[in-house]
C-alpha cells in the first residue's frame, strides 16, 4: 500500500510525547509499504534535516514545510473566525499543496492523521485515498478539562482556549464524519468521538516497544521518584507543579533518602531555578530514557488536565517500574489498581501511595512484573499496529469495490 502520514511535528527516533507513536507506526509500516510523512517544520534547519535523514535511513520520505508566520490580521481572523484558533494556526498552503500533488501524481491508498485539527490540509484531495483519523487528543475534551485548571496556573492562551468549547465541538461535528475510519486513543475519547460524529469509532491506544524498553538487569534501582514529560506540553507542567507543591514535601519527609528526578525537554531556566533544591534533580532531556526507568523506584504520573494517553506509563511498565498515578493519568490503560498500579487523586493519598512503593521492594517487584505482562499482551507496537494495518486493508478493499 501507499500510505501518507500527516503530523503537526517532525517525526524521528528522538521524538517525545505523542510523536513517539507516529514514529513507531512509520517504522512498523516501512518494511512492507511505501510510506511518506508530511509535517510542519520545527523552525530549526538542523533539527529538520536530522529528522528527514532519520526516516530516509529506513526508506521513508519526510516532507517538512515551515509553518507560515501569520500576520496580525490573520491571527485576528483565527481568533474571531468560526473555527477554533488552533485550526487556523495549523493551516499551511504549501503543505496542503504537497499532499495534493502526491495524491495526484503518485497516488495514495491511505492517508493517516493523528490530530483532527489537521483535516483542512486534506482539502486539495478529491476522493481517492482512505482517510483514517487516529485521534491523540479529542480537543473538546481537552478544552473542557482545561477549565478545571486553576486560573493562576494557566497561560493567557490557555485561558483563551478554555472559552473555545462551542467552536471546537462545532468543528469536530463537521470534520469527524469526513473520515472513513475513526479511532480514539482511550475508551473515554472513543465514546466522545462516537457521540460527536454519530459513527462507530475504534480504539487505537498508545504503544510501547517492549524490545527497546525492558527491565534490563544491570542497573540497581535507587530510592528515586521519577517524573518524565515534555514540559512544553502544559498538562505535564500542571501535574509537575502540583506534585512539587502539594505532594513531594510529604514524600521527602517520609523517605529521607528519596530523590525526585525530573526528566524531559522543555525546562527553561526559570522553571529549573524553581525546581532545584530539596533533593530534586532536574535532568532535562536524556539520551537513554529506558535507563532512567530502570534506575528508579517509582514513576509518578500526577496528571490533572489534557487528554490522550500517557506513553510514559507504558514505557515504565515495560521496564517493570511501578507507577503512582491520578485516575485521569491512567485513561486508556487497562491496569488494575492494586495489581499493576497505585491510584490516588488527592495529595495526601498520592504521597502515601508513593511511600508504599518506596518502603516495599516486594510490592514494587510484584506490580512491576504484572505491568510488564500487561504491555506485552496489549500495548506492544507489533500487537497494536498489526490490527491497524488490517483496518487499512479492509478500508482500501471497500473503496475499490465502490469504484
Amino acid at each position: 500500500m501507499k500510505i501518507a502520514i500527516l503530523h503537526p511535528y517532525p517525526v524521528h527516533g528522538g521524538a517525545v510525547g505523542g510523536t513517539t507513536r507516529v514514529n513507531a507506526l512509520v517504522r512498523y509500516l516501512a518494511p512492507r509499504h511505501e510510506v511518506s510523512v508530511f509535517a510542519h517544520g520545527s523552525g530549526c534547519e538542523k533539527t529538520d534535516a536530522a529528522a528527514v535523514a532519520d526516516l530516509a535511513s529506513i526508506g521513508v520520505e519526510q516532507r517538512l514545510v515551515g509553518r507560515p508566520r501569520g500576520s496580525a490580521l490573520a491571527r485576528l481572523g483565527w481568533v474571531l473566525g468560526r473555527h477554533p484558533y488552533f485550526v487556523g494556526y495549523n493551516r499551511n498552503p504549501e503543505l496542503e499543496g504537497a499532499i495534493a500533488r502526491l495524491s495526484a501524481t503518485r497516488g495514495v491508498d491511505v492517508i493517516h492523521l493523528e490530530f483532527g485539527y489537521l483535516a483542512p490540509l486534506l482539502s486539495g484531495i478529491a476522493g481517492g485515498p482512505c482517510r483514517v483519523l487516529a485521534e491523540q487528543e479529542t480537543m473538546s475534551m481537552v478544552v473542557e478539562r482545561l477549565r478545571r485548571v486553576p486560573v493562576w496556573r494557566r497561560t493567557p492562551y490557555e485561558s483563551f482556549l478554555a472559552t473555545q468549547g462551542r467552536k471546537v465541538r462545532r468543528f469536530e461535528a463537521r470534520v469527524l464524519p469526513t473520515f472513513d475510519r475513526l479511532f480514539g486513543i482511550t475508551p473515554e475519547e472513543q465514546r466522545a468521538m462516537s457521540e460527536i460524529s454519530g459513527r462507530e469509532v475504534g480504539l487505537l491506544p498508545h504503544v510501547v516497544s517492549t524490545r527497546l524498553f525492558d527491565p534490563g538487569g544491570a542497573a540497581s534501582r535507587q530510592p528515586n521518584v521519577l517524573f518524565v514529560g515534555n514540559y512544553r506540553h502544559r498538562p505535564n507542567l500542571h501535574g509537575l507543579l502540583w506534585f512539587i507543591d502539594a505532594i513531594w514535601p510529604v514524600v521527602a519527609e517520609g523517605a529521607s533518602e528519596a530523590v525526585f528526578e525530573v526528566v524531559g525537554p522543555g525546562i527553561d531556566d526559570r522553571l529549573k531555578r524553581r525546581l532545584e533544591g530539596g533533593r530534586i534533580k532536574v535532568r532535562g532531556r536524556v539520551e537513554d530514557l529506558a535507563a532512567r526507568y530502570r534506575g528508579a523506584a517509582v514513576l509518578v504520573n500526577p496528571i490533572l488536565s489534557g487528554g490522550g494517553m500517557r506513553g510514559k506509563v507504558l514505557e515504565a511498565f515495560a521496564c517493570e517500574l511501578p507507577v503512582v498515578s491520578t485516575r485521569m493519568g491512567m485513561e486508556g490503560i487497562a491496569a488494575r489498581a492494586g495489581r499493576e498500579v497505585l491510584i490516588a487523586d488527592e495529595p495526601g493519598e498520592f504521597a502515601r501511595q508513593v511511600l508504599r512503593y518506596l518502603e516495599s521492594a516486594e510490592l514494587r517487584s510484584a506490580h512491576g512484573a504484572a505491568a510488564r505482562r500487561l504491555v506485552e499482551s496489549t500495548y506492544d507496537t507489533r500487537v497494536v499496529f498489526a490490527r491497524l494495518e488490517e483496518v487499512y486493508r479492509e478500508c482500501l478493499a471497500g473503496h475499490r469495490e465502490q469504484a
